[in-house]
């Protein structure tokens, strides 16, 4: 008869008793070996414990030792994690943990239909109906993780990209506000239209429908002219697509205004700008060509100054490198800058002129300690301007006041020419810059740069990092050769160590679990949160990488 798992039944116990069954087949019990052979036919000869877990597993059902696992812990684990996964699921468009949250919605389906909120963020569109039916103040209360509304659940949540007009078009209809706006902490005003556009730090993605999802906000009567969302695209990528379409919203109902004027809540009013002007700064100051003629062409000063560094745009452009930006501003009317000193060492390195960057640093030989002409050109992935200083003396280590190196900022700019040449002059590989504590490895999974990680990884001894990616085979040869780095320590509040920082990747996960912990990896730390590795990973829904992780503990404190 298969045996059941109640909520009484501990793993505990059943730990125990695959291990009195393993030393019973030891010592040459029969019934044990019978046992076996009925559980597990295809069990070895001389079985590990692994195999009776295994065996013990397949008695109750279970496919395997883990699954067994997992469906215990449904069955003891006390309600409020349904709460912490319902937490998760309604966050994830704010703190961009979209995969954890897919995970949880894959392995709990049924938590969608938790609320009005969990439906809209879900796209299940019946159950809203269903709840816009009977509950009178669903479209427009607020609640849940983020106290907002169902709406802006929808435009901000990322679980689904096939449902969110039908459900936003529903709760408008019902009464939702598509002026809905929440502040960040930091008197920034996030719209449900702000959501669906996305971008801004972090890179946040785009919804999937976005366009028809800010076409019907603007015409249920939200603003087209939202300031975070564009401030949000002025940060990420070149295109003009989210410009137009709210310059051509705002034209629509005669209020191109608020992009030619100041005022109180006009993007660029708090330095003293038109929004047309602080957009065409941040256009200058990431090399934006279409977006920076788009912007003049419709009222940016060229002659105007950069918010934040209070320099000419022009003298910006020089600085870059950016000659056609410059060029442009030119064309618009602007002045050439003249520059002196550093400015003008920055300024001709940037334009490749040797001849100029040797007469420099000839007339001034001190300038060849400042490390802002390398760090300049290894921000602006400029390989000839790096290969240039480096010849003529400037130190690859030379960091900033932040401690951030050149080889920080080619891996941030995504350029390995410019990186390669830095190592090979002598650039530390493994700093760590002191704002954010990241080394290059580091900067390079956090910045969204792959291909960088991966030149990175073989030379690299950062074991977060290599953790956070899953490079497993990596992490086996440093902490082969330095053990004591499995429990390398930042004082971080989420992450204190190696087993907080794992991938998103389930296979990879298992995979640098088990390495960490056979070279040591302590299990039992805590976060600032008050979360040991194994609740964290299960927060994130990397429940196979908890599960280990707790094996982990259980056998420390046994052996112990």
């Amino acid at each position: 008869m298969r045996r059941a798992l109640t909520p009484k039944t501990k793993l505990e116990s059943l730990r125990k008793e695959a291990k009195r069954w393993l030393k019973s087949l030891r010592s040459g019990d029969s019934g044990a070996a019978d046992r076996l052979k009925a559980a597990s036919p295809r069990a070895p000869a001389a079985p590990g414990l692994r195999d009776i877990q295994h065996a013990l597993a397949l008695e109750f059902g279970y496919a395997d030792w883990t699954t067994l696992k997992a469906a215990l812990a449904e069955l003891t684990r006390p309600r409020e994690s349904d709460a912490e996964r319902i937490d998760m699921l309604l966050r994830h468009g704010w703190d961009g943990r979209i995969k954890a949250a897919q995970r949880i919605l894959a392995r709990h389906p049924a938590l969608a239909a938790n609320s009005i909120f969990t439906a809209a963020t879900c796209g299940l569109t019946e159950d809203v109906e269903h709840r816009l039916a009977t509950e009178p103040d669903a479209a427009t209360r607020t609640g849940g993780a983020m106290n907002w509304t169902a709406l802006a659940y929808v435009t901000y949540g990322r679980l689904d990209s096939a449902h969110a007009v039908t459900i936003a078009r529903r709760l408008l209809a019902a009464g939702a506000d598509p002026n809905f706006r929440f502040d960040d902490g930091w008197e920034c005003p996030f719209t449900v239209l702000t959501g669906a556009i996305g971008r801004g730090e972090g890179a946040k993605p785009t919804h999937a429908q976005a366009a028809e999802l800010v076409a019907l906000l603007i015409e249920a009567g939200a603003d087209p002219y939202d300031l975070q969302a564009l401030y949000n695209v002025s940060l990420v990528g070149d295109d003009l697509v989210w410009y137009d379409r709210l310059w051509r919203a705002c034209a629509n109902q005669d209020a191109l205004e608020k992009w030619r004027g100041t005022g109180k809540g006009r993007l660029g009013h708090h330095v003293g700008k038109t929004t047309l002007d602080y957009l065409l700064c941040n256009a200058v100051g990431q090399n934006h060509l279409k977006r920076a003629a788009w912007l003049l062409e419709r009222g940016a000063d060229a002659g105007t100054t950069h918010w934040q560094t209070g320099s000419s745009l022009h003298a910006l452009a020089q600085l870059s490198g950016y000659r056609e930006l410059a060029a442009l501003l030119e064309s618009h009317g602007a002045r050439p800058a003249r520059l002196t000193g550093l400015d003008a060492l920055i300024a001709a390195a940037m334009a490749h002129d040797e001849p100029l960057v040797r007469a420099l640093f000839a007339k001034t030989p001190e300038l060849i300690a400042s490390p802002l002409p390398l760090l300049t050109a290894a921000a602006h992935a400029d390989a000839a301007a790096t290969e240039l200083l480096l010849t003529l003396g400037a130190d690859p280590r030379g960091v900033d006041g932040d401690g951030i190196s050149p080889l920080h900022r080619a891996v941030q700019h995504g350029s390995w020419a410019v990186a390669e040449r830095l190592i090979a002059a002598g650039a530390e590989i493994d700093l760590r810059e002191k704002k954010w504590k990241g080394t290059p490895l580091g900067w390079a999974l956090a910045l969204k740069q792959p291909h960088m990680a991966d030149r990175l990884a073989p030379l690299s001894r950062d074991t977060r990092a290599l953790t956070a990616m899953g490079d497993a085979a990596r992490l086996e040869a440093v902490l082969a050769a330095r053990p004591e780095l499995a429990n390398h320590r930042l004082e971080t509040e989420d992450a204190p160590t190696p087993l907080f920082c794992l991938p998103d990747d389930d296979d990879r996960t298992a995979a640098v679990v088990e390495t960490l912990i056979r070279h040591g990896a302590d299990p039992r730390v805590r976060n600032a949160h008050g979360h040991n590795p194994a609740e964290a990973a299960r927060r994130r829904g990397l429940y196979d990488a908890a599960d280990l992780i707790e094996e982990a503990a259980h056998d420390h404190q046994f052996q112990m």
